[in-house]
C-alpha cells in the first residue's frame, strides 16, 4: 500500500510501516514542510492511496468536498504517547484494521 504520513506524526512511523511492506514516504521525506493543505491533498490524491493525519482542520476541510475514487485521508486519533509506544499502538492499529471498512474523512483507528 502506498502510504503518505502528515509532518505532524513520528519520523519512525515511516520505519515501522515500511518494514510491514508498505511503500511510505511521509511530508518531511519528500521536503514538503509547510505546503499549504489544499496542495498537500491533491498531490497525495494523486500519488498515494492513504494519508494519515493528526490534522483535525484538514479532515474537516476534505469531508466537506467529493469523495475521491481511490484515495482515503484518515485522521489518526490515537492517544499522544512518548514516540516509540505511539509508534507501537499505531503498527497493531494498522495491522488490525480493515482499511477497506474507513471512509475518506474518517477517524482512525
Amino acid at each position: 500500500m502506498k502510504i503518505l504520513l502528515d509532518e505532524n506524526l513520528p519520523r519512525k512511523l515511516i520505519a515501522a510501516l515500511r518494514a510491514e511492506g508498505h511503500d511510505v514516504e511521509s511530508v518531511i521525506t519528500l521536503r514538503m514542510q509547510g505546503l499549504d493543505n489544499g496542495r498537500l491533498y491533491r498531490f497525495a490524491r494523486q500519488n498515494f492511496e492513504v494519508c494519515f493525519t493528526r490534522d483535525f482542520g484538514f479532515i474537516n476541510n476534505v469531508r466537506q468536498g467529493p469523495t475521491p475514487e481511490k484515495f482515503k485521508l484518515l485522521r489518526v486519533t490515537l492517544a499522544q504517547k512518548p514516540q516509540d509506544e505511539f509508534i507501537q499502538d499505531f503498527v497493531a492499529a494498522f495491522r488490525a484494521a480493515d482499511l477497506s471498512e474507513f471512509h475518506h474523512g474518517d477517524d482512525w483507528p
